[in-house]
Order: structure tokens, then sequence, then C-alpha cells
């Protein structure tokens, strides 16, 4: 056989070959990725389980898997394993060989450093033939996803104004009055609110009554976090760390209340990654279902802000069926807020207000 047959038979074989990495390289590959629990603590360890399996004869000298994971989540480095971080998002590259009818399991260590939804979407998988002269390319779903919970604020670092409430923060529920429980009706004494001032009483009898109101024992808590850091800020948070903080403490105060069997809700003037326009409002309940629908509702919390904080709180004051003791976490205070949270006083509703300070935020991060 002369030398260019030769040539010509070597040619058409590698041409052949190429062609069948080509068309059949990725057939019948399967593909899994899933964390080792649904939802964990900033700061936990967990594992990611990596399963590739080839249901067919032909051998794959090399197959690469891309995936675009954020940078909240930590790997150590291992052989085969490529990540080039960057700080939002990080990109993972590994590769493999795979012989016909084998299985490939991997696990990977991983340490959660921030608060957030975790989705892992979509792998990328290419191969090639033995020469690398055709490659072929595939994005597989795998769909995935972790909750990554925030760690609760330690209570004695809580905002001051906070430390002076909570002393009879466990008992308020068998303290607070209820304007919508009404025992009667008294002379005016220095000090009474305008707003209990039961007019037609005091038109008849010719001088200043009020109600005299009873007591509730099904006061709810309203933990309320302002994710922006001025008045004029809108769309992305500029102060991720204070806001982080923020979330902290709401945490802390929710499992408070909880904790004493209280009705404790959630709301902030934020979305979520499942509804990245809108705003969260947990209404007040108790038990550990609720528990659980704040966890997630602050795993899922997207640090934009969809709604001014101020235009938060008028709607609350006009959607709230009963008066509540509200907690407001924000980092100023202006004329507007103000104006909004008279709004829900004027409802029979109490305020408090946390300013979370730079400083503190630090701090606790360190």
């Amino acid at each position: 056989m002369s030398i260019s047959l030769l040539v010509a038979a070597a040619l058409a074989a590698l041409f052949l070959q190429g062609q069948i990495y080509k068309r059949w390289g990725l057939s019948r590959i399967r593909y899994e990725r899933r964390f080792d629990r649904p939802s964990c603590y900033e700061g936990d360890e967990i594992e990611l389980l990596e399963r590739l399996a080839s249901d067919k004869a032909l051998p794959l000298p090399w197959l690469r898997l891309e995936a675009l994971l954020s940078s909240g989540l930590r790997f150590p480095r291992q052989d085969n394993l490529t990540i080039a971080t960057g700080e939002r998002l990080q990109n993972h590259r590994s590769l493999f060989s795979l012989w016909g009818y084998t299985e490939v399991v991997r696990r990977h260590k991983v340490q959660c450093v921030r608060r957030g939804c975790y989705d892992l979407e979509t792998v990328t998988m290419s191969c090639g033939d033995l020469f690398g002269m055709m490659q072929t390319v595939k994005t597989q779903r795998v769909d995935a996803r972790l909750l990554v919970y925030p760690r609760p604020a330690p209570m004695e670092e809580l905002p001051l104004p906070w430390r002076g409430w909570q002393g009879d923060y466990a008992v308020r529920r068998w303290t607070v009055e209820d304007p919508f429980l009404i025992q009667g009706i008294r002379e005016y004494r220095r000090g009474d609110p305008l707003r209990s001032i039961h007019w037609k009483a005091s038109s008849r009898l010719g001088e200043l009554m009020v109600r005299e109101q009873g007591y509730s024992a099904d006061r709810r808590i309203m933990v309320l976090l302002n994710v922006a850091v001025t008045e004029e800020m809108w769309g992305d948070v500029t102060d991720e760390p204070l806001i982080e903080w923020g979330i902290r403490c709401g945490l802390t105060l929710a499992e408070r209340g909880l904790s004493a069997g209280m009705p404790v809700g959630f709301g902030c003037n934020a979305g979520t990654k499942d509804e990245p326009l809108s705003r969260i409002r947990l209404p007040a309940r108790s038990g550990g279902l609720q528990h659980q629908e704040v966890l997630d509702a602050m795993a899922k919390l997207e640090l934009v802000q969809t709604l001014n904080f101020h235009d938060y709180l008028q709607l609350e004051a006009e959607l709230q069926e009963e008066p509540a003791d509200y907690v407001i976490l924000t980092a100023y205070v202006s004329e507007k807020l103000r104006a909004a949270l008279q709004m829900l006083e004027e409802r029979g509703s109490r305020t408090e207000l946390l300013l979370l300070k730079p400083e503190v935020s630090k701090h606790a991060a360190s």
C-alpha cells in the first residue's frame, strides 16, 4: 500500500472517530448535582454531591463540566477542579475521563459564608475525541437549591432602645392595652392620648371623657426591616454589611417573640429570589411553622429596594387588621418615615425605632 493511501486512510479514520464523538459523545450521559440538605445556617459546612454516569460503551478521553456558582459558597481546592472566583460569582471547571458503563461520584465540602438562596440551575458539558479535533457541547439542567439562613445576632449587641424594651417583652401580651376592647369610660387625666377621648360622651357630660381600654392576650409583634441606607437610595443596597446586620437583628427579635409564644410577623421593602419585584410581608402568627417561614423569607431576601420605606409603612397602616407592636429596623430616620409611623400609631399600634449603625455591623461581622 502506498504512503498516500496510508495517509488517506489515517485521515479518514481521524475524521470518522471525530464524527463519532461529535454525534454520540454526550449521548446517554447522566449527571446529577445536589446538596446533602435543603438548608443550613451561615457559617455551616455542607456537602455537594456530583454523580456522573455513562450508559454506553464508548469511552470518553475527556469530559469537562462547567458551572457558574455564587461566591457565597466556598469550595476547597481539589485535583481536577479549577475555580475562577470573582466578587459575586465563581466559575467551576471539572475534568473527567470516563470509560464505558462507568459511574463517577465526587463529594465536595462547601463552606456557606453568606446568607442567601443558592440555585444550581445548569451545567455545561463538553467532550471531544482522542486527538482534540472535534468537540461537542450541551447544557443540562440540574435544579438544586440551598437556603442559607442568617445567624441570629447576639441579644446583647442589639440596638440600644431594644435593650430597654426587652424587659417587658415576654409579658407584653398580658400588659398591652387593646383599643378594640372597651371596658367603659372615665374622666380625662393628664397624659391620656387624644385618640382615647370619647367625644360623644364628653359632649353629653360637658367634660372630657376617655375610653377605658381592656387588655388583650393576643398582641402581635411585627418586625420590619428597611433595606435602604438613606432616603435617596434606590435599587441595589449600597451598604450590604449594614443591612445583613439588620437581617440578623430582625431574626433575633422574631425568634425571641416566637419563643415566648407570641404572634410575630416580618416585613421588608425588598423582594425575594422567587419574587424579586415584590415586597415581603408575613402576617403575625405563632408556632414553629411561622419560624420556618421567617427563616425562608430572610434567606431568599434580595438586597434590592422595591418600595420606599415610608410608602411601605403607609401601606402597612392601610392593610393592618388590628393594632400591633412594630419594631422598625432602619439605618435612617426622616420626616416622611416619622409621618408614616404616626399613621400606624393613630390606628392603635405602638412603634419602636431601632437604628442600625455601621460601626456596630462591622464589629459584629469581624
